[in-house]
Order: C-alpha cells, then structure tokens, then sequence
C-alpha cells in the first residue's frame, strides 16, 4: 500500500518541526505534496514518492530481496 499524501505530510511537518533548518532542502518535496498530481503515482513526473524499510535479525543480517527488473538485490520498498 503505497503512503498517501496526508501521512507523508505528517512525517515532513514533524520533521520540519525538529529541524526546520532543512525546510529549503525538502522545497520539491513539499512541492509535490501541494502539487495536483497523485505524489505517489508512478506516473507523476518528475519522480513519486515511495518508501522503503530496512530489515535487520538479531544476527544483524539485513533483508534483500532481488529486484526482477535490474537483478540487484535491494532492500525491501518501492
């Protein structure tokens, strides 16, 4: 399920809110959250919003999964 507008404007704005040095940085960012386009469409050009996670064991392996597309093992997102 990919996040919808409303949760990454949460994550953004209590990010801003602990380091608001950063808000030029994250300007597309919030740019594309204004924006009409869906910011987590495929099609939105140009680039969309996705999210990713790392997965570590108590063993301290992390989780890869091979990506069909490019054959490179990858963390787990998109």
């Amino acid at each position: 399920m990919p996040p919808t507008r409303s949760h990454i404007r949460q994550a953004v704005n209590a990010y801003l809110d602990r380091h608001p040095q950063e808000r030029d940085a994250l300007a597309g960012l919030l740019a594309a959250l204004d924006g009409p386009a869906d910011p987590c469409s495929r099609a939105t050009l140009p680039g969309h919003i996705t999210c990713s996670a790392a997965i570590i064991d108590r063993d301290q392996r992390v989780l890869h999964i091979g990506h069909k597309a490019t054959g490179l093992l990858l963390t787990p997102g998109g």
